[in-house]
């Protein structure tokens, strides 16, 4: 989005302000001042290399990016929050002396964990009443949870003056959603929606939160998305159960090797898992397999970011959709179909499934001046074959979550 169009965006979330907190209240109304509302941006994120790697201790290259949750609001001088949902049309109110899990309203329990979690360390929060919009779709693997959760975590650090680390607000956002809300993620999506660096990406390293900043100017270029649309019912089972694999692979790593300094996949090397594989079980090797080709894919990654090679990161993107199909088993006939069809057409570098798996997303990096023929393309070649149209979603690296001063906009 350009400028102009988040504060256009910002002036209609701020009426929208006054019409569900202030109209019909005449001391609300003489007093009101859209100046005096705090307006934070704060966007999705893409994970460009390095899938199951943060829960093994890897590496990945990730970015934010121009897809967004807007947030405006401000104190109300109560012991009480007040949120508006403009996306799902929906309003929720909760003490903050009482802070408990909502089972019949999930989106409120990402807002909820953030507010106990600052409380919890300390941080003085008053009530306020908010109304948050967005252009960021939502279960499509850009971490709109994430992007929810510091964009409130940015809101109550500026009407409440709290002065927080960066990487705590991550780390306070993260125990959010693994505490509170029961979502066992990793730290990459808080990660990249609070540090994204517009024509960067973020190269992270999750053994220690070390990171570095990599140019990656997209120029002609641009990453598409596209939403495959299929449901991802057994994502939770599988999910935990490739964890326990990754587990048990390292157990049984460091059992044959009499080695105790291996505590995670991502300490086992290129060599050292060829020479494992007659010693662990088929299952188990694949899985780590996976893990440790895709740490060298995300190095290989970064290496061809540097030289400029869109082409070759095209390629590893293949390879890594390959190892996440046949030794991870993360992905699904429709996301190899997307994956093996758009990677048939000029203009496009590579593509690989997105996220967790079985269902969901897949990421391609393409020429802008082919979007139009491969969203035609590819939308028509999908819905004959699965009967469901899917979702192309353009994408720019974005900043990472900060607040907007409209005159500046």
């Amino acid at each position: 989005m350009e400028k102009l169009e988040i504060r256009e965006y910002f002036k209609k979330l701020q009426d929208l302000y006054f019409e569900k907190f202030v109209k019909g209240e005449k001391d609300k109304e003489n007093t009101f001042k859209k100046k005096d509302l705090v307006n934070i941006l704060s966007p999705g994120r893409v994970n460009i290399i390095g899938e199951h790697t943060d829960y093994n201790l890897g590496l990945s290259i990730n970015a934010a990016v121009n897809k967004y949750i807007f947030i405006t609001g401000s104190k109300n001088n109560r012991n009480y929050v007040e949120v508006f949902s403009k996306y799902l049309n929906d309003s929720n109110r909760f003490p903050l002396k009482d802070i408990n899990f909502n089972k019949d309203v999930d989106w409120i329990n990402y807002i909820k964990g953030v507010l106990k979690e600052y409380i919890h360390h300390g941080n003085r929060i008053g009530g306020f009443n908010l109304v948050v919009d967005g252009n960021l779709p939502i279960g499509a693997g850009m971490s709109s949870s994430a992007s929810l959760e510091v964009g409130v975590a940015r809101f109550i650090e500026q009407i409440f003056n709290l002065k927080v680390d960066r990487k705590k607000v991550v780390q306070y956002c993260n125990r959010a959603e693994n505490d509170f809300v029961g979502v066992n993620c990793g730290f990459m999506d808080q990660f990249a929606v609070t540090y994204g660096k517009k024509d960067y990406v973020i190269f992270l390293n999750f053994k220690d939160l070390s990171y570095e900043y990599i140019p990656f100017s997209l120029e002609d270029n641009l990453i598409l998305i596209i939403d495959s649309k299929e449901e991802r019912n057994l994502v939770n089972t599988e999910y935990n159960n490739r964890r326990k694999e990754c587990n048990d692979a390292v157990q049984l790593i460091q059992k044959i090797t009499k080695n105790k300094n291996i505590r995670s996949l991502s300490d086992v090397g290129l060599e050292m898992i060829d020479d494992l594989s007659n010693k662990v079980p088929e299952k188990l090797f694949k899985r780590a397999k996976h893990v440790v080709t895709e740490n060298n894919r995300v190095l290989m990654s970064k290496e061809y970011l540097l030289k400029g090679d869109i082409e070759k990161l095209g390629q590893v993107l293949l390879e890594s959709q390959h190892s996440l199909r046949y030794d991870y088993e993360v992905s699904t006939e429709r996301l190899n179909y997307l994956v093996d069809e758009i990677s048939k057409i000029k203009g496009v570098y590579g593509g690989r499934l997105m996220g967790a798996g079985f269902g969901g997303s897949i990421i391609s990096i393409i020429s802008k001046s082919c979007i139009d023929a491969i969203t035609d393309l590819i939308g028509a070649k999908y819905y004959e074959k699965y009967k469901v149209k899917p979702d192309f979603i353009e994408c720019l690296f974005s900043d990472g979550t900060k607040r907007i001063e409209l005159k500046d906009t």
